[in-house]
């Protein structure tokens, strides 16, 4: 199936490299500075704390502005968020810094009482977690290092797969996107979890498979116009992958769409992660991996001829 026909496409990428590539580093430049200012909102997954779930039975309306206050008042720094149960009841969860479950669980119960009514009448509380401080930290740890872990063993596998011309595209590619998708966590305020960290190794695996692709056309591409310059190459290889592209890309993004709307709280953060970074999967096999490929081989053929020019006596 095809979205274009590759002899159609005419679209000259190759002039607008270089345009492309500079407007990626500034993004990537602002995504690194917004990681530190003004931060990433680490779940309590990460950070260590209480995470409490309230439930509230049908016919006790309760407004969220009015629990947030109450427990704000009582616990401060307190995080308050409804999400649907999928019937007529409703459901909050409450997530504070806290190393105490008991602490947690009382000042709910004192917040709520005097709202909405005794425990058990007309709310419950269906869950309490705690996440010690030291335990949040070290899971912190282990998810920076598997994104590293991650962008270098690719990085060894595409050297593998092909040679040293495309392995440098494909780790600041992958790099690229997981920046840029950070930057959009920090910019939109969401909650920095396992689970967006589940979506940017999904992110890493669907980018790197776009990229491969690409590359793949490529050395097809260098060996059936032998004498074409790497530009016309690339050129060549991203409009006969164009339409791939767009269907992989569209498909999954229609994925997440439904899963975002209908997937429930759990796994929205997950779905909205990894729209954005589709799209910007998309973009950088396009202008990031293509561009780097060009110029690491400009790179090692220049560098090559000067090592077998004889020098002058």
């Amino acid at each position: 199936m095809e979205l274009f026909k590759p002899q159609n496409m005419r679209f000259d990428f190759a002039s607008k490299f270089k345009l492309f590539f500079i407007v990626s580093m500034v993004l990537m430049a602002l995504s690194a500075i917004s990681i530190f200012a003004p931060g990433i909102n680490y779940g309590i997954d990460f950070r260590g704390g209480v995470d409490a779930q309230i439930g509230v039975k049908p016919g006790a309306n309760l407004d969220i502005s009015v629990l947030r206050n109450a427990v704000e008042a009582k616990l401060p720094g307190a995080a308050v968020v409804n999400f649907d149960t999928g019937n007529s009841s409703q459901a909050f969860m409450v997530t504070a810094q806290s190393d105490s479950k008991e602490q947690v669980s009382t000042i709910i119960k004192e917040a709520l009482i005097p709202v909405i009514g005794p425990e058990g009448e007309k709310w419950s509380l269906d869950k309490l977690d705690i996440v010690g401080r030291k335990v949040g930290a070290d899971l912190r740890k282990s998810a920076i290092l598997s994104l590293i872990y991650t962008c270098l063993l690719i990085s060894l596998y595409v050297y593998w797969r092909f040679d040293i011309r495309y392995a440098p595209g494909a780790l600041v590619t992958i790099f690229h996107d997981l920046l840029l998708t950070t930057g959009f966590i920090v910019l939109t305020g969401t909650e920095f979890s396992t689970t967006v960290v589940a979506a940017l190794l999904t992110l890493a695996g669907y980018t790197i498979n776009d990229t491969v692709v690409i590359f793949d056309r490529i050395r097809e591409t260098e060996a059936k116009f032998l004498g074409r310059s790497k530009t016309q190459i690339a050129n060549e290889a991203l409009n006969s992958t164009l339409s791939r592209t767009f269907l992989t890309a569209g498909t999954v993004f229609i994925s997440c769409l439904v899963l975002y709307f209908v997937g429930g709280p759990s796994i929205r953060d997950f779905a909205l992660v990894l729209m954005f970074g589709l799209i910007v999967g998309s973009y950088s096999s396009l202008y990031i991996a293509s561009p780097l490929y060009v110029w690491t081989d400009d790179y090692f053929s220049n560098k090559n001829k000067t090592q077998t020019t004889p020098s002058k006596a």
